[in-house]
């Protein structure tokens, strides 16, 4: 997870060369792509703004995150909000599609500003956040995300970028583990050093998350099939984990050290959408939870303002867009049931701005709103509609609200439509030439956030390089 202020310490896990994805429906996502070119006038401002912003001047935190719906034919598919008429033109065709691709590579330029500012050549890893210095194996991830993606758009030249690739395995061939067996936690950055879950060095550690290190097993396997010259270095990396100790009866499992006893202590890790993104990693690797793929297993039907997407039965879900994303774009979405929720879950926030006039955007971000520091946007959570709540049993929250930058990216890359079009239009006050990418804006007054992070410039970069590419990162089945 996200590097942010220190958690307490029962926030266990619940975050919740490549193929072209199948649409959730082909009319559906032709309509999308229709009404993303019928905008194509706002594009070329949009475009024309970015580039300038960009061509001006050049500045904390940690967390953790959180099953498959069954295969039946969704009822009606929710349609396309209806933009305002200020937003909508005559289509354009393939200047669209020009314009729309320089609207990402804007994007991603300043995304990558502040990946480069706050590398570390020490170890290849970067700074989660400009004043903070230590990073989960998540942030980790997302810079090896970031890298990759950036050498892929032309920002980074082949010789940094190689140097940079191999100084980053490096480190993680040589990082101390958890108990000889997992990456730990947290690292610090400049020294790739574990440590504890006060922020100290410690030859110890304090636990693994799996859920982040399947998302460094994602980016691993990403970067060993598309590159070969790395991966014998990726292979030596997964070959140090104990990847059967992740896994119990099919489930994934973190691990920590109790703060009271200091004994070790095991836990199931993930719900819908994050486990199954999570249990990706480790299969791409051959190690295969079954039930945590499976995401028909534990799928609670829920209805979200007319839209039926998936809950987890088990409870404590954090349905957000974030795991979706980053699938859609690394892997695909690699079964129908995970297609149909990626789709709705962008449907739902669709729906409340039909239903109450708010742009909606929602993910899970760092912010510099008191007094959590980290917060999830959630479209649904434990019996709610758009809830937010903080990490580790905080309780619901009715601020902060805002519109998240890198899913607002992201959807559009993914499932392009006016809506889309239009929130991706609302975020432009969260860019900072120079300097990166806000979380967002904030709901209502579009007020930036401010406090850029390595996770909201690695997810602009990767849809970046979607939207280039068209597919995902990966040609594999699971």
């Amino acid at each position: 997870m996200e590097a942010a202020k220190a958690l307490p310490d029962n926030h266990l896990g619940m975050r919740q060369n490549s193929c072209i994805p199948e649409a959730p429906h082909a009319v559906h996502y032709l309509t999308m792509r229709f009404q993303s070119l019928a905008c194509s006038l706002l594009l070329i401002g949009l475009v024309a703004s970015a580039s300038t912003a960009d061509g001006q001047s050049k500045s904390r935190k940690k967390t953790t995150r959180s099953t498959r719906t069954t295969s039946k034919k969704p009822e009606q598919q929710p349609a396309p909000a209806r933009i305002d008429s200020s937003l909508a033109t005559s289509p354009i065709a393939s200047a669209a599609i020009a314009d729309e691709r320089q609207l990402f590579v804007n994007a991603a330029r300043v995304a990558w500003a502040f990946v480069e500012r706050n590398y570390q050549s020490s170890t290849g890893l970067a700074r989660a956040h400009d004043t903070y210095q230590y990073v989960t194996l998540w942030d980790v991830a997302s810079a090896l995300a970031a890298t990759y993606s950036a050498h892929e758009l032309g920002l980074l030249a082949d010789a940094p970028y190689n140097q940079r690739m191999q100084r980053a395995l490096a480190t993680l061939g040589s990082m101390d583990l958890f108990d000889g067996a997992a990456f730990n936690k947290s690292y610090d950055s400049r020294t790739g050093r574990m440590i504890d879950r006060n922020q100290r060095l410690s030859s110890k550690g304090y636990g693994w998350s799996t859920t982040d290190i399947g998302r460094l097993l994602i980016w691993l396997r990403i970067i060993a099939v598309n590159q070969p010259q790395f991966a014998q270095q990726a292979n030596a990396i997964v070959k140090r984990l104990n990847m059967p100790r992740m896994i119990a009866n099919g489930y994934l499992q973190g691990s920590d050290l109790d703060p009271q006893t200091g004994q070790l202590r095991v836990y199931p890790e993930g719900r819908i959408g994050y486990e199954q993104y999570a249990a990706a990693g480790l299969a791409l690797w051959g190690f295969r939870a079954e039930k945590a793929l499976d995401a028909s297993l534990n799928a609670l039907p829920v209805n979200v303002l007319g839209v039926s997407i998936v809950a987890d039965k088990r409870g404590d879900e954090r349905v957000t867009s974030e795991p979706y994303i980053m699938m859609g774009m690394e892997t695909g979405w690699f079964s129908p049931e995970l297609r149909e929720q990626a789709w709705r879950v962008l449907a739902a926030q669709e729906a409340r701005y039909k239903s109450t006039g708010t742009l909606t955007m929602v993910s899970e971000d760092a912010l510099p709103d008191p007094p959590y520091y980290f917060y999830y946007y959630n479209v649904y959570r434990q019996g709610r509609s758009f809830t937010v709540d903080a990490p580790a049993g905080s309780g619901y929250t009715d601020r902060p609200r805002w519109l998240s930058s890198k899913a607002a990216y992201a959807w559009h890359a993914l499932l392009p439509s006016a809506y889309t079009l239009a929130v991706v239009q609302a975020v432009q006050g969260a860019m900072m030439p120079g300097r990166g990418w806000g979380a967002g804006v904030y709901e209502g007054t579009l007020k930036p956030t401010g406090d850029a992070s390595l996770n909201t410039a690695a997810l602009i970069l990767e849809a970046a390089c979607y939207n280039l590419r068209g597919h995902p990162f990966l040609r594999m089945t699971l």
